[in-house]
């Protein structure tokens, strides 16, 4: 499996490990699961914010002509 190498401070590793420990967990499995959701979470909130941008600018104008200012 492809894998790269993060370098942490003493203080960083410490942490890290403390966590670890604390969720019964390998350190190498909880820096895998703490990158993996936040890169995740992130690309699938953009991935929505741009569907639903797309969404709305199609159907913006039908809403528009359907709605004049006055009315909304």
């Amino acid at each position: 499996m492809p894998g790269i190498t993060i370098e942490f401070t003493e203080e960083e590793l410490a942490e890290l490990r403390a966590e670890a420990k604390e969720q019964g967990v390998a350190i190498k499995r909880l820096a895998h699961d703490i990158l993996t959701e936040d890169v995740v979470r992130r690309r699938q909130r953009q991935r929505f914010i741009e569907g639903a941008g797309a969404k709305f600018a199609s159907l913006a104008p039908e809403f528009l002509d359907a709605f004049p200012e006055g009315d909304r």
